[in-house]
C-alpha cells in the first residue's frame, strides 16, 4: 500500500510543478470537481428512477 500512496504522491507533485500550480489551487479544484460531481449524481438519480424525490415535510 505504502508503493501505491507513494506513485500517487509523486504523481501529483510532477503534475503541480509542471503546470505551476500552488496547493491551495490544487484544493479549489478537488472541491470544484467534486462539487461537480455531486451535482451530476443528483441530476441523474432522479432521472434514473423516473420521480423527483421529495423532502417530508415536518
Amino acid at each position: 500500500m505504502k508503493k501505491i500512496i507513494d506513485w500517487h504522491r509523486n504523481l501529483i507533485e510532477r503534475g503541480q510543478e509542471q503546470l505551476k500550480l500552488s496547493s491551495y489551487t490544487l484544493y479549489l479544484f478537488g472541491i470544484l470537481e467534486g462539487a461537480l460531481y455531486m451535482w451530476i449524481v443528483l441530476k441523474v438519480i432522479p432521472w434514473l428512477f423516473g420521480s423527483r424525490a421529495e423532502f417530508p415535510e415536518f
